[in-house]
């Protein structure tokens, strides 16, 4: 069975410098509530590797070199429309050139198209704000304001 819970940095300092001290496995459990086996993994890691910070994982090695990545994300950012893929070191999926942009900060997304604003609309919408700037809220409360306003980017609006 795996381990429940990681120890503090803390905690495994304060095991190695009860250790240093001339303390045994036993009483350093027994003062910091910790099992024995904890206390002799963490002084031999102490031991082999000087350090009580976590180290990192191994892992699965990556089939992209770091190399071949950067290449990769300069490509696509010099010509984002290419479909082909380099077939020099391996053969690598669609998903693996994917999570290499990804990781590269490279996102295949397009800003939302919005209705274009001509400038004599929008001389139209300053001329209007100008010329009812003055208006009390009396005005205002006459007014019907409809949010069904229909917007076509391009093309004609058709007639129904």
């Amino acid at each position: 069975m795996g381990k429940k819970k990681k120890l503090s940095e803390d905690l495994r300092q304060r095991l190695v410098q009860a250790h240093s001290e001339g303390k045994g496995y036993k009483a350093i459990a027994k003062q910091c509530s910790v099992p024995v086996a904890t206390v002799q993994s963490v002084i031999n890691k102490y031991k082999r590797f000087n350090t009580v910070k976590n180290l990192g994982g191994r892992g699965r090695k990556r089939t992209v070199s770091t190399k071949r990545a950067k290449k990769i994300c300069r490509e696509v950012s010099n010509n984002p429309l290419r479909k082909e893929r380099e077939q020099a070191e391996t053969k690598v999926s669609r998903s693996t050139i994917e999570r290499v942009l990804h990781r590269g900060g490279l996102h295949g997304r397009r800003p939302r198209k919005t209705p274009l604003l001509k400038k004599n609309h929008l001389k139209a919408r300053l001329a209007f704000a100008r010329g009812h700037i003055q208006q009390d809220s009396s005005f205002w409360s006459t007014i019907l304001w409809s949010d069904e306003t229909k917007l076509e980017l391009f093309g004609h609006m058709d007639a129904e």
